[in-house]
């Protein structure tokens, strides 16, 4: 009788939700490209490149695209979409039109011809650099400076033009390189006890930070964060009933929702290896 349920149950089960989370740097920030005329996405090699990488994310064929922007920005985010499809806004003509924001999302989403691009963000501006004192210091901060060598080995390359975008994206997402970027922010800090962090940035509450666990209270700041990300994809997912979802955000969020998602048991992740080459 068991198995007969047991299979009934398993037979009516409607197909996971299949996300792909591309983390990526965040190619508008001007420190990125102003010193390295190869890092900038506006030249051409870099467009045509951008659109081999396009390319490449279309034959996931995501219903839904999901960016770094928040929901209370929405109408913002449609209005430059909208304008952008009809032909009425160059990317050129923003000043951070460089961002993966327009040149993955809102270009894909042209191709796709979606309707909409949703913002799926939950701001939070802290820095990682605000835990940088206490008992057991050492341990992040050792791991920091290792994760900081990692970053500029797949940076430099990338900024001296000797890897196309794709592959430059394909290493952020890397599973090892993600992995690092998780025990980095969400794991070494709780080794760090008797301190206090270095901010006075109004998104974090002080008086929640305890100075015999400041560093597992950083974890929780950052992690909230996450968390309400998190949510925001799956309200976005719920109201819109789409199956194929490509999230577009930095690597960091990728690193940590790639955690959470392999717990949901509606989603399958989908890696970006499969499709970048």
């Amino acid at each position: 009788m068991f198995y007969t349920l047991g299979s009934s149950t398993l037979a009516q089960q409607p197909p996971k939700i299949q996300i792909m989370l591309l983390g990526s740097n965040h190619f508008g920030q001007a420190g990125f490209y102003k010193d390295a005329p190869l890092a900038d996405l506006f030249i051409e090699r870099r467009q045509q490149e951008l659109q081999q990488l396009r390319d490449q994310l279309a034959r996931f064929k995501p219903d839904l695209i999901l960016i770094e922007r928040e929901p209370t920005a929405q109408s913002t985010t449609d209005s430059l979409y909208r304008l952008y499809t009809a032909g009425k806004l160059a990317l050129t003509d923003l000043d951070y039109g460089r961002a993966e924001t327009y040149q993955i999302a809102y270009a894909l989403g042209k191709t796709l011809r979606h309707d909409r691009i949703y913002g799926v963000d939950y701001y939070g501006g802290t820095s990682n650099r605000i835990l940088n004192q206490g008992q057991g210091i050492e341990y992040y901060l050792d791991e920091l400076k290792t994760f900081n060598v990692l970053g500029s080995q797949i940076n430099e390359p990338f900024r001296q033009g000797k890897t196309t975008v794709s592959g430059y994206l394909r290493q952020l997402n890397a599973p090892e390189v993600l992995q690092k970027t998780y025990h980095l922010m969400f794991v070494t800090p709780a080794k760090v006890r008797r301190g206090l962090l270095n901010t006075t940035d109004r998104t974090l509450d002080s008086s929640r930070v305890s100075y015999d666990y400041v560093g597992a209270d950083f974890i929780s700041h950052f992690y909230n964060r996450e968390l309400r990300i998190y949510a925001n994809i799956v309200a976005t997912q719920l109201a819109q009933k789409k199956q194929r979802i490509l999230v577009v955000m930095g690597q960091r969020h990728a690193a940590v929702l790639t955690k959470i998602f392999e717990n949901d048991p509606d989603y399958t992740l989908v890696p970006v290896g499969d499709y970048l080459k």
